[in-house]
């Protein structure tokens, strides 16, 4: 009985009630009720529902899509295209990403469905302290190029990367390639966007390779993924966010590459993200308090892991050695700074590169040739690589 009193007397004092036999925690219900309020505010009523593989995707009004919830964008009126003249490439590997036509109705964007898991990975991911380029992080390592000279304003960045799909051992892991834009105010107040490739089981919930947009805001140094936060507004009816690559690359084999344009609209300051020669949307400039103008930039091959794990592989998993079939690698990469020209990070004048273990490589030399154009090639296997 004594025993029994206690029992009741710890459920009351700590929160805990019992139904159906099953102790549930008060936090834990009002954790799940708010999950489910924003469920309901980031799905909104579709228009059309399409069953893809193992996923919903909604068709929603462009018009009522998730960034309007972002209250800096109560009145925003959509851009439709850009007001520059946009970078496009004539590969004929670019077929990592599949655009579906008739996919939703005009007026509608397809958004794949938020799920309550996502919302978890989210807030755990969120929660990790995972600030982007931040290289003091425990586990996470780079090796690509930056653009560094001191005093330039950069407005646009762009390549076109070879996509892979590597393993990892755990959903805490990750393993990516991506170009990003940023300020150089403070590892606390970084205002960033980002656009590549990964695999980040704690994000998509697989082991499967994802084209990603990511950005950090004015109000905290933690990366937002796709349309998980309000801000991305997307007008491309063709494709949807979060939907895994169909084709990746292999070792000493077949290649597939996705071109990946970040660029400032300076008539509307907002920043347009491009796929594959596609306009997919824009983040507006309004979310950012100091990306007038980017003073970094670069592209780059990351890896993460829990401290004492190790690292899992970058790019193909092997050693760059100078072929294109057996490394992950970068062409065709330019930047735009003032006058809006395309130019090439030519190593000691506005690039140089990097890495930061004996886990991975880069080799960069610059202008290659008229097909490659500015190559680089980087990765290794990862393993014990050290903090």
């Amino acid at each position: 009985m004594i025993i029994i009193l206690f029992f009741f007397v710890y459920l009351v004092t700590n929160n805990y009630y019992t139904v159906d036999g099953r102790i549930t925690s008060i936090s834990q219900d009002h954790e799940d009720l708010n999950l489910e309020r924003q469920l309901k505010l980031i799905n909104k009523p579709p228009l059309k529902t399409i069953q893809a593989d193992g996923y919903i995707v909604d068709c929603i009004d462009i018009n009522k899509q998730p960034a309007f919830d972002n209250p800096l964008l109560k009145n925003h009126k959509i851009q439709f295209k850009p007001s520059f003249e946009v970078t496009s490439t004539k590969s004929t590997r670019l077929s990592s990403i599949g655009f579906e036509e008739d996919l939703c109705p005009n007026g509608t964007i397809p958004i794949r469905r938020t799920t309550k898991d996502d919302l978890i990975r989210a807030k755990q991911f969120s929660d990790m302290g995972v600030g982007i380029l931040n290289k003091d992080i425990p586990g996470r390592h780079y090796a690509g190029v930056n653009l560094y000279k001191d005093g330039t304003a950069y407005y646009a960045i762009s390549g076109i990367i070879s996509v892979y799909n590597l393993p990892v051992q755990n959903a805490d892991q990750i393993t990516s390639a991506y170009i990003y834009l940023s300020n150089e105010e403070s590892v606390h107040d970084k205002n960033v966007i980002m656009a590549g490739w990964e695999v980040h089981p704690s994000v998509f919930g697989d082991d499967k390779t994802y084209f990603f947009v990511r950005w950090a805001d004015k109000t905290k140094n933690k990366g937002c993924t796709n349309l998980i936060c309000p801000g991305f507004v997307q007008v491309e009816p063709r494709y949807h966010l979060g939907k895994p690559v169909t084709n990746t690359s292999t070792y000493n084999g077949k290649q597939f590459e996705m071109f990946v344009d970040i660029s400032l609209d300076s008539k509307t300051n907002n920043w347009w993200v491009r796929l594959n020669n596609r306009n997919l949307g824009y983040y507006p400039g309004i979310l950012f308090s100091k990306l007038a103008f980017a003073n970094l930039g670069g592209w780059t091959g990351m890896t993460s892991t829990s401290p004492g794990i190790p690292s899992p592989p970058m790019g193909s998993g092997h050693f760059p050695d100078n072929n294109l079939y057996r490394a992950c690698y970068f062409i065709q990469m330019n930047f735009q700074i003032s006058n809006r020209k395309n130019l090439g990070p030519d190593r000691d004048i506005y690039a140089d590169t990097y890495t930061d273990s004996s886990c991975f490589g880069v080799e960069y030399e610059g202008w290659n040739d008229d097909i490659q154009g500015y190559s680089l090639l980087f990765g290794g296997p990862g393993g014990n690589c050290g903090q």
